[in-house]
């Protein structure tokens, strides 16, 4: 394998078509023995850290799957909308980002392709007058830029946007709409009142069960609830943390979890979060061992789980949904926010919610040849998954070729 040293030029392809060229600024290896390049693509350009592998010994360097997804994380183009206001100047609408990502067409859990796209992702709106009229504003000056889509994330039933989306001509002329999975319960878990009366709130077998698994792993040594909320407590919450992630099926397998990121970009963001005082993540210990973690924030009213993962040694002790309970403990009592957002994909946690409304996650394609493309190969490989699971659990297979699968 080529080795590269500080000063060196080299080709960075990352759509596996054009390179670029960039200067070699540091050299790292992780602990999977892969080489990390801190690279710098021109002179005003900022130096950018990624995980990548050696496609060629002499020639480029393939930043994987998700290389686009993490500089555009680092620097998007910020697109803000604003409406003309009679006497009172201009009002913000929404602010986009833009930023490039990789689209995976999968087949279950097999990914067949990734499709490079330019994509618009709502970062804000504030309350947006009610009226055809001015969304239609909004859209008007969001396709005035270059752009392949738009993806619309965990847009209310309820609100005036999704009524706009399911009605407006603009959008029907300009893009096409489509939704994978279609509209699913949003679980939150109100945080009023206390820990204990949210208990009663359980079955007394789930209360059991819970109470139970707790004892179990209390019995293993010492349990301790690490709250990380400071800058100060960053290092030793990531290092274990990425310890955690690293021996993930989700990370070996699809390259999930926050072990996927950079740590140098995951620290600035979540020292930027800190500083805001959004900032708060969980450590759970035994014996001083790291079994399991929520790396989360505040979004205003709600305590976010951006991301999850359990040691596989502790995962027969339940310590994923001990950790769970001990930070709803802590929530409870800190009172810090209103409801514990359980999102919109675990329905089987469904029974801990008191609260829910139906929600949606959509993708607007735009009317291009190769977007077109893009949203034909993504319906179908969707569909066939579908039709294929329904067919595979009629015939009592399903489970057996998702084993199968896996071992792949």
């Amino acid at each position: 394998m080529r080795e590269f040293h500080v000063g060196d030029h080299v080709k960075v392809n990352p759509y596996r078509g054009r390179a670029f060229n960039a200067v070699v600024k540091a050299v790292a290896t992780d602990q999977r023995g892969r080489v990390r390049l801190q690279v710098e693509f021109g002179k005003d350009k900022t130096a950018l850290i990624y995980e990548w592998q050696v496609c060629s010994e002499e020639t480029s360097i393939d930043f994987g799957d998700n290389w686009f997804d993490y500089c555009f994380e680092q620097t998007p183009e910020s697109v803000e909308l604003q409406l003309s206001e009679t006497g009172k100047g201009l009002k913000t609408l929404a602010i986009f980002k833009l930023g490039k990502q990789l689209l995976a067409c999968q087949l279950g859990e097999l990914i067949l392709v990734r499709f490079p796209l330019c994509v618009a992702r709502l970062d804000y709106m504030p309350k947006v007058p009610d009226g055809e009229s001015a969304y239609d504003r909004m859209f008007l000056q969001l396709l005035n830029r270059k752009f392949d889509g738009i993806y619309l994330q965990s847009i209310s039933l309820d609100s005036s946007l999704w009524r706009y989306l399911q009605t407006s001509r603009l959008v029907r002329k300009s893009f096409s709409c489509y939704s994978k999975l279609g509209p699913s319960p949003r679980l939150l878990i109100r945080l009023n009142g206390t820990f204990s009366d949210y208990l009663k709130r359980l079955s007394a077998k789930t209360r059991k069960n819970r109470l139970r698994e707790i004892r179990i792993l209390r019995e293993r040594g010492k349990l301790q609830l690490i709250r990380v909320t400071e800058t100060s407590e960053l290092d030793t919450f990531l290092k274990a943390s990425y310890d955690i992630s690293l021996k993930t099926r989700q990370f070996k397998r699809f390259g999930w979890g926050v072990a996927s990121r950079d740590p140098v970009l995951v620290k600035n963001e979540l020292s930027r979060l800190a500083r805001q005082g959004s900032l708060r993540s969980y450590l759970l210990t035994c014996n001083g061992v790291p079994c399991s973690y929520i790396l989360g924030q505040i979004c205003g009213t709600r305590f976010r789980p951006v991301t999850a993962g359990v040691d596989p040694a502790w995962r027969n002790y339940s310590a994923g949904t001990v950790l769970l309970f001990l930070v709803l403990e802590d929530l409870f009592r800190a009172a810090s926010c209103d409801y514990y957002d359980l999102g919109s994909l675990d329905s089987h946690k469904e029974y801990l919610a008191t609260d829910s409304y139906l929600e949606n996650d959509v993708w607007l394609f735009r009317r291009l040849p190769y977007v077109g493309l893009v949203n034909s190969a993504y319906r179908v490989c969707n569909l066939t998954t579908k039709l294929g699971g329904a067919a595979l659990e009629r015939l009592g297979l399903k489970e057996r070729i998702v084993r199968l699968m896996r071992r792949i």
